[in-house]
């Protein structure tokens, strides 16, 4: 199965940290590692005016601050961004006029209301015979999209779908453009990472049906943290899509044959991520630049384009982009864009060496807030530099004379992180870490002491190489 975390990520830290507080604790996660003070603050305070969007805000606005600067974030985005800039990229239409006016392409359309005449609204459109993509207005997540209409039929379907499913009133229809889908998070003027988008699909085996491949194929997604809230969904839409290649579930596809379940590429609805930073084009990467640039005040952001071999057009800016689906594309290189966004805001920390292996635990930090009665949390300093860890088994007399309690106490003193834990046969496990060689590798002797209770036969030591929360816990 496949290992979808990168080397300074791993399962544990990230348990329980779906969607988008994903992509805030890896922005939160780099900059703290740097040694700078992080907060985390209850989203309806006043210490910031930043716009907050989506539908569940707690745990995704926080602060980073060095000693001559503090910079706040909600989510993937930094107060370097206005809040003009977010309602102008929320508004996919006015986006589109200052993309246009910028020189940036992009494809031709209009906009209506659920209160146009859908005959009227259906005319218009087909007066041209190219096919065209309906989406709402205000829409996110791809929710809502529908691309290559090319009848009228579809097109009612379609729009109907969208309002009884979604509540949708605004809408834009606009030209379809044949090509790859593509996001590009750009950050100043630099690509830091671009990932290519493919509607959900399964390729047969030659023995498994539709439904069946599926199945597996969620298998994986569920192991990826960014897909893992992503899974591919058997609804009506999905088996009209099949019956229109004249297909049904149980179909048997061939060995290496691919079929596609879904005309959105969204990830969210099933589809794959394939990592194409090192491979787009020049011009790819000055019109993915010049998108952001055509928005007053954006800085850095996800945009959406479709490239195919003549053209490059930027179908909508997203000023508070996802950067998980980046850092856990399901194919290719995980790309780390929480550090490309904090080498924006804090330059001066670029070559600060920091230590992979410490973490803090953000699920603690969202139980917090979720109660409602803390206002802000005010995250332990990391210790900056590379961790020296060490893991000591303890036997003899350890268990029920509060050994555990005494390694804690030893390791606050010492200024050491890890944990102690008991053992099912018996031992006591104990792992220290700190940037002091010395202090690590002198915990041995203490632990030959322990507690007056105790009484400590052996202490063997190994090298310790995984993750290490802050502090010192008992577990």
């Amino acid at each position: 199965m496949a290992d979808f975390y990168p080397f300074w990520l791993d399962k544990e830290m990230l348990k329980g940290v779906r969607r988008f507080n994903i992509d805030a604790y890896l922005v939160a996660l780099e900059g703290w590692r740097r040694g700078l003070s992080l907060t985390f603050y209850e989203h309806r305070t006043a210490k910031t005016d930043m716009k907050l969007i989506g539908f569940d805000p707690v745990g995704k606005l926080f602060s980073l601050s060095s000693e001559d600067k503090k910079h706040f974030f909600y989510r993937t985005r930094g107060d370097k961004i206005s809040n003009e800039a977010v309602d102008i990229g929320t508004d996919k239409e006015l986006a589109k006029k200052y993309l246009e006016i910028a020189g940036v392409p992009v494809p031709e359309g209009f906009s209506f209301t659920s209160e146009t005449s859908v005959e009227e609204v259906t005319e218009l459109i087909f007066q041209k015979n190219s096919p065209f993509v309906l989406k709402p207005t205000f829409g996110s997540l791809g929710k809502g999209v529908t691309t290559n209409i090319q009848t009228k039929e579809f097109f009612k379907e379609s729009l109907e779908y969208i309002k009884e499913t979604f509540d949708y009133s605004d809408f834009i229809a606009e030209q379809h453009i044949e090509g790859e889908d593509i996001r590009v998070y750009v950050v100043g003027d630099e690509i830091a990472a671009a990932t290519k988008r493919i509607p959900a699909n399964v390729t047969g085996d030659g023995t498994s049906s539709i439904k069946e491949l599926i199945v597996a194929k969620n298998t994986s997604r569920k192991e990826n943290p960014h897909t893992v809230t992503r899974l591919i969904k058997i609804d009506d839409r999905m088996k009209d899509y099949l019956k229109k290649q004249n297909l049904q579930l149980s179909h048997v596809p061939d060995k290496g044959e691919t079929v596609y379940l879904k005309g959105e590429s969204n990830i969210s609805a099933g589809g794959d991520s394939i990592d194409v930073t090192d491979s787009i084009r020049p011009d790819v990467r000055e019109v993915a630049v010049a998108a952001v640039k055509a928005i007053p005040d954006l800085h850095h952001a996800g945009v959406d384009m479709i490239v195919n071999d003549e053209d490059a057009v930027v179908i909508e800016i997203n000023s508070t982009g996802s950067t998980a689906l980046h850092t856990f594309p399901l194919f290719g290189e995980s790309q780390n864009v929480a550090e490309k966004i904090i080498d924006y805001y804090f330059p001066e920390t670029k070559n600060q060496i920091r230590s992979n292996m410490l973490y803090f635990d953000y699920r603690i930090i969202l139980k917090q807030l979720r109660s409602n009665s803390i206002k802000q949390i005010e995250i332990t300093d990391a210790t900056v530099g590379e961790l020296y860890a060490k893991r000591y088994i303890i036997s003899g007399k350890v268990q029920k004379v509060d050994y555990r309690i005494w390694a804690e106490n030893n390791a606050i003193r010492e200024g050491l992180h890890g944990y102690a834990r008991n053992l099912k046969n018996g031992d006591v496990a104990v792992v220290v870490a700190g940037l002091d060689k010395y202090k690590v590798d002198n915990f041995k002797h203490l632990c030959y002491k322990g507690p007056e209770r105790a009484s400590v036969k052996n202490v063997r030591e190994f090298v310790w190489k995984s993750r290490i929360r802050i502090g010192f816990e008992i577990k």
